[in-house]
């Protein structure tokens, strides 16, 4: 009895055994991607038998639901989105995190998709994941290069034009003559970085502050170097965001959006070359842009158009991105793709059919393939359709035609990042895909009612091309080969485009300029720093009062019923709201006071027998930067008699730069001036005198030196005089 016993243990110990080796050797369906587990990467699988030091995605089944998302306001849709994909991501991952921390892995959590990325795991960490029924999939890392452009050939001057030669041929100039730049629309590069200093890159780069100070945060990310300041050590990314936004000066513009600015994120290396954790990156960094730290995330700040002029040469459609794209277009922002070089996926030209790569295989993204600079035929570098991603959004009749659309993309000159006043005449689909980005933002401006809305504007965009008929021989494509594989719809026309899109949305009505002034209606009547927003069904306007005098400016639609909301960002102040407004006329004035809330916490009042009272005072406003860098300070306190606030960002009103601050202060009967005080820890205190008037703002900024600062200038001198002792 006593032997048998000790052979049934036996007996369970190597049947153990054997299926620890099993499970090891991924012999079982859990290892293998069949139903009762994760589906498994079959590299993965194969590295994880060799090695012990495995980099992955994991990917979770459960998505966040988005649906709704366009019904709402610019900003509420972003916040809406963002909140809707952390949320997910939190509960979805929680177990396997704790999982990961327990086993000291190194790795970074995803919320733009619901992944998790693994670095440097071991074999029987991986599989360990695959016990967790709320993982989707174990996918290896994509990797992604981009080649050198063709017909590189660098100058540093040209002749003086009012355009490039590729923006001329589209009608992009006769587009900026109907009035539409890119004014307050924001591009976004993914792509090797950019050089922001560069002369004509600088005045449209969204973290320029003016007077040469520049502020990064929410405008620049650096997914692969982790630097505070962007650059290029490639070029690709500058040569890029040139055709979206550049002006070489007053004199040529390089870019189709001249008046739009642009951010950036940087995903790929020096060497061309990304991995697919840092697009994810980038990806979440368009969607809510975040600060030098990598915190306070804000989908306010997102742009409204991303290019992505890198790819596979993959020629199956492959997911790997989707759920960002997919975010990307609930939250409003449009993405746009290169369709892919021929010769960098070492195809012959033209490439024959079935070559575009991913992610420009989406269905849900419009894909660019090229032309010549300014002759409008198709350029044989330029990879073919079709995609087996069936277009179930905008198929137009043809759900599998890639590309959407072709653009300028040989010999285009543009900035190069090798110097600040570099350029190239370079080529390549990652130089037409640009064109169709700062296309988006002309044509946004010019429909209001587009923003945000995909399907209709790469409609429009689609309906204006100028067509390119040829010949794929694949026999799915349009009456006389349009569309087809090789150009899709046709070349992009800016003019058209703008056109179109301006009829679509105003059909025709009249723009009318609304200005007006907004001011405490309580008694003090001094300016107010107030938000207001202007909803109809088809257009929209956020705007923000200058602060210091109260006025503001918005362009809306004769005719239109809107909807008007005014919000003091001073606190202790009833709003203003207006239904079913409709303005006539070229201009209107408007002139509100907003009336302070009977629990009287607004500054410059005192409950006093339950009635609010004023008390005798004036505002005084202003920004506090840093003497050494010029960058803005927040967190100062800005302090005088006892009253004191601190100084704040204010990414949500792009027109005012941080460190701004705003206080009453009470008057002094037998004071010609009141003393205001800057100070922050680590920095030297500065003091102003200030006079105070009713009824208005008066601004005061301060420039104030960090200790650090001072002692290296203070080491400076010294070094300067020991050594001008030693030359005597």
């Amino acid at each position: 009895m006593r032997k048998k016993s000790v052979i049934t243990k036996g007996t369970i110990i190597l049947i153990g055994v054997i299926l620890v080796m099993f499970l090891a050797s991924g012999f079982f369906p859990r290892l293998t991607g069949k139903k009762d587990g994760p589906e498994i990467d079959p590299e993965l699988v194969s590295r994880a038998k060799v090695s012990e030091d495995l980099d992955y995605l994991i990917y979770f089944e459960d998505k966040a639901d988005l649906s709704g998302a366009e019904e709402l306001t610019w900003e509420e849709r972003g916040w809406f989105v963002y909140n809707a994909l952390t949320a997910q991501a939190d509960r979805s991952q929680a177990g396997v995190r704790a999982f990961l921390d327990r086993r000291g892995v190194s790795y970074q959590s995803f919320w733009i998709q619901n992944v998790i990325a693994v670095e440097a795991s071991s074999s029987t960490t991986l599989y360990g994941l695959t016990k967790f029924v709320e993982i989707q999939s174990l996918q290896s890392v994509p990797q992604v290069f981009i080649e050198d452009p063709l017909e590189k050939q660098v100058e540093k001057s040209a002749e003086i034009q009012t355009a490039t030669d590729n923006l001329l041929h589209i009608r992009a100039d006769q587009a900026w003559a109907l009035g539409f730049q890119g004014e307050d629309f924001v591009v976004g590069s993914i792509d090797s970085g950019v050089r922001y200093t560069h002369e004509a890159l600088a005045d449209t780069y969204r973290g320029n502050l003016g007077n040469g100070a520049f502020d990064h945060n929410y405008s620049w990310w650096d997914a692969v170097g982790g630097k505070d300041a962007a650059y290029d050590d490639h070029g690709h990314g500058s040569h890029t965001t040139g055709i979206m936004v550049g002006t070489e000066g007053d004199q040529t513009r390089i870019g189709i959006a001249p008046e739009a600015s642009w951010i950036a994120c940087k995903a790929i290396s020096g060497s061309g070359f990304g991995y697919g954790w840092d697009f994810l990156e980038c990806g979440q960094f368009m969607l809510a842009p975040w600060d030098l730290e990598g915190q306070h995330s804000n989908p306010s700040l997102r742009p409204h158009v991303v290019n992505n002029s890198w790819g596979s040469c993959a020629t199956t459609y492959s997911d790997w991105y989707e759920d960002t794209i997919d975010a990307w277009l609930a939250a409003g922002i449009y993405p746009v793709f290169s369709n892919g070089n021929a010769g960098n996926c070492s195809l012959s030209s033209p490439p024959g059919l079935n070559t575009v790569g991913n992610p420009a295989r989406s269905y849900h993204v419009t894909a660019v393939g090229s032309t010549g600079k300014a002759n409008g035929l198709y350029a044989d570098h330029s990879n073919w359709g079709p995609t087996d991603s069936e277009d179930v959004l905008n198929p137009a009749g043809y759900p599998w035609i890639k590309p959407q659309v072709v653009a300028p993309g040989l010999g285009i000159r543009s900035a190069v990042a090798s110097a600040d006043d570099a350029y190239a005449y370079w080529g390549g689909t990652s130089m037409a895909a640009p064109h169709a980005a700062g296309l988006v933002a002309l044509m946004w401006g010019a429909g209001d009612c587009l923003v945000g809305d995909y399907v209709t504007t790469e409609s429009l965009m689609q309906d204006s091309a100028v067509p390119i008929p040829y010949d794929t021989g694949n026999g799915d494509e349009g009456p006389g080969n349009v569309p087809n594989h090789a150009t899709g719809w046709g070349e992009i026309d800016a003019l058209a485009a703008v056109s179109a899109a301006r009829d679509y949305c105003h059909q025709g009505r009249v723009p009318v300029s609304i200005m007006g002034r907004v001011i405490d209606g309580s008694g003090h009547s001094y300016p107010l720093y107030a938000k207001i927003s202007l909803v109809s069904a088809s257009h929209q306007v956020q705007i923000f009062t200058n602060p210091f005098d109260g006025t503001y400016s918005a362009t809306v639609y004769e005719g239109m019923v809107y909807d008007l909301v005014i919000a003091s960002l001073i606190d202790g102040y009833y709003a203003v709201a207006e239904m079913g407004l409709v303005f006539d006329g070229d201009t209107v004035w408007r002139e509100d006071a907003l009336k302070v809330r009977q629990e009287c916490l607004a500054p410059g009042y005192v409950l006093s027998g339950g009635v609010c009272e004023k008390i005798p005072g004036g505002v005084v406003a202003g920004f506090v930067t840093d003497i050494g860098s010029e960058m803005p300070l927040t967190g100062v306190t800005v302090s005088s008699a006892g009253s004191h606030t601190y100084t704040i960002a204010t990414p949500n009103d792009r027109t005012l730069r941080d460190g701004f601050y705003w206080l009453f202060l009470p008057m002094c009967s037998e004071c010609e001036g009141v003393e205001l005080l800057a100070e922050r820890r680590f920095y030297l205190r500065e003091s102003a005198e200030v006079v105070l008037s009713p009824g208005e703002v008066i601004r005061q900024d301060f420039r104030i030196e960090s200790c650090w600062h001072k002692l290296a200038m203070i080491l400076q001198q010294t070094v300067d005089w020991l050594l001008g002792l030693i030359r005597r």
